[in-house]
């Protein structure tokens, strides 16, 4: 009768499946910003190689500070 004013109550099934989906996307953020991450990882670790054959060893110490 009053449920306009007070919003429908929540089942613990419902509950429990709302929190499990929420910890799953969090946990898919997750996996997606190591991925991201160990990318770019890869990325300055051959941008520093590249860096070392052309003999610039300024550049590929400031690009290891970044690592």
């Amino acid at each position: 009768m009053f449920n306009f004013l007070f919003g429908k109550r929540v089942t613990p099934q419902e509950a429990l499946r709302k929190n499990i989906r929420s910890l799953k996307k969090a946990q898919r953020e997750l996996d997606r910003e190591r991925v991201k991450m160990e990318a770019q990882e890869k990325k300055l670790i051959a941008d520093i190689k590249k860096s070392a054959k052309a003999d610039q060893r300024d550049a590929c110490k400031v690009m290891a500070k970044d690592l």
